[in-house]
């Protein structure tokens, strides 16, 4: 009987720290920087990225970054234009999509290299 109290209060004890830790904790966010953003873009150039991770950065919402997340919202539309076959297509090599859909990604990776050579490295609060 004195085995069963231990292993229930030892089992109590580890289930209200988890509960503590889900109440009190953070639910996961997807982030990404400005430079990752930029070396997807270079690699979805490339015919180098893999589609779900393309998927996941067009599919999230940047809260933390509201310019980043205009130019997600870009890529968004790339990606639904050439899913109606409105002047863009998806490209059936290695690249995603077609020399249209390249030259809407490049003038979007273009703004984002501006948006990071205009970025401060110092920031106040």
């Amino acid at each position: 009987m004195i085995e069963f109290l231990l292993i229930f209060a030892i089992t109590m004890i580890i289930l209200g720290i988890l509960a503590l830790a889900l109440y009190f904790g953070r639910p996961p966010v997807y982030q990404v920087s400005r430079e990752q953003a930029l070396q997807l873009l270079q690699e979805l150039l490339a015919g180098e990225v893999k589609e779900l991770k393309w998927l996941v950065f067009i599919g999230h919402a940047i809260h933390s970054d509201p310019e980043l997340n205009e130019i997600r919202l870009q890529c968004n539309q790339i990606e639904e234009a050439a899913e109606r076959g409105s002047k863009i297509s998806f490209s059936p090599g290695s690249k995603r999509f077609d020399k249209a859909g390249q030259a809407q990604i490049e003038l979007v990776l273009d703004n984002l290299q501006k948006l990071i050579a205009g970025t401060s490295i110092i920031k106040e609060f």
